[in-house]
């Protein structure tokens, strides 16, 4: 039990609001990615995506992704979207549909949100995995004598 004083009053259990516990809610960023997760995973499961003149090949998904995370800015202006593709191939096909559906997706959170402004939104391969996997070999063999 902390005991503070407080207008010469002593308190017990009191709560101290330390900048790290003001940090731990959710921001509204946070939140409103995960809106956008959300929207983008109902796209992909749907997958009625329009055919674009001269891209009809690439206008079409690969293969079955996932979103793995949203970065949204504060200003909720700007959003990089991480992506997985299943087994982790067809990287930079994957990448090319995302880029060509860029306003299909923009106008899928327009309808969907209720927000002032569409976030730009930016496409990355989520390398994550295969870095962990990495980390993951390298400690499994990782010579026992040192």
């Amino acid at each position: 039990m902390k005991h503070i004083s407080q207008n010469g009053k002593k308190v017990r259990n009191a709560i101290l609001y330390t900048p790290e516990r003001v940090k731990s809610r959710p921001s509204r960023a946070h939140k409103v990615a995960m809106q956008l997760k959300e929207c983008f995973s109902l796209a992909l499961s749907r997958g009625d995506f329009p055919i674009l003149p001269n891209h009809e090949e690439e206008s079409r998904l690969p293969t079955p992704v996932t979103i793995t995370y949203i970065n949204l800015s504060p200003d909720l202006r700007s959003a990089i979207v991480y992506f997985v593709p299943l087994g982790g191939l067809k990287k930079e096909e994957t990448t090319k549909f995302f880029e060509l559906q860029r306003h299909y997706f923009k106008d899928l959170i327009a309808k969907k949100m209720r927000m002032r402004y569409i976030p730009e939104l930016n496409f990355k391969f989520d390398n994550s995995f295969e870095y962990s996997e990495r980390i993951d070999n390298l400690l499994h063999n990782a010579n026992p004598k040192l």
